[in-house]
């Protein structure tokens, strides 16, 4: 399909982040999160956030890994513009009982097979036919191309018909939005990790914050048509014998 022949109301771009991805890591939780924004619209949201920046006066990358103690009202006021935007929608997949993974039994014996089986459900519900899509992958390492080859042809082979889709791998500090997408998937894991003591306190207080502003715990999976923050949770079967 040519792009240019697509209206403005159908084109989007989609911001993509994982944490704790890996088959065996120190989580028994995974999470593939996706931020989807109208490609109108993501030059002034760009503005606004480097607005936030300038005000709090943060000047490094955001990364839910290295937040700063002190910054909470910054990490507020962007909770705030993603809640309040009509353009940003959210949808995760959480992966609980990482451990019950039975690979060969149900993905072919990969684990990759399974990252792109949860990445799509992560995915599905931005993609609509006839639409225009850039998705945009976090750099992890330097198998980033096969991946996003892998996760384009899981997504045209999904019967979507007239759908265009792109992927592209960027680092995160190129990202205003995938930083932010970042910040939403890290409160999620934290939230539902059961292995670790949640002494953090500036991570305490955005868990807090998001789920009092969302009326909702993050532990809690969404009805599925849930548009502004959407979490699916997906949990393996576990082995009787």
């Amino acid at each position: 399909m040519d792009n240019s022949s697509i209206p403005d109301s159908q084109k989007f771009k989609i911001f993509c982040d994982e944490s704790c991805h890996l088959e065996k890591d120190t989580s028994n939780v995974m999470v593939l999160g996706a931020l989807s924004c109208p490609e109108i619209s993501v030059q002034l949201l760009n503005r606004k956030i480097k607005y936030l920046r300038h005000k709090h006066n943060y000047l490094t990358e955001l990364k839910w890994t290295k937040l700063i103690g002190k910054q909470f009202e910054f990490y507020k006021d962007l909770l705030d513009l993603f809640l309040d935007s009509e353009e940003l929608h959210f949808k995760a997949t959480v992966v609980i009982n990482k451990n019950y993974l039975d690979h060969d039994e149900f993905n072919q014996g990969s684990h990759n097979n399974f990252y792109y089986k949860m990445f799509f459900y992560a995915l599905r519900d931005f993609i609509n036919p006839g639409g225009s899509y850039k998705i945009y992958l976090d750099y992890m390492d330097t198998h980033g191309r096969d991946k996003a080859a892998k996760l384009m042809d899981v997504l045209h082979n999904s019967n979507y018909g007239n759908v265009n889709t792109t992927a592209y791998i960027i680092r995160s500090y190129e990202s205003q939005l995938i930083q932010l997408c970042d910040l939403l998937i890290g409160a999620l894991s934290y939230a539902n990790r059961e292995d670790i003591e949640r002494k953090s306190t500036i991570k305490n207080e955005i868990v807090g914050y998001l789920e009092k502003r969302l009326c909702r715990q993050l532990t809690v999976g969404t009805p599925p048509w849930e548009e502004k923050f959407n979490i699916f949770r997906f949990s393996p079967r576990r082995k009787v014998c």
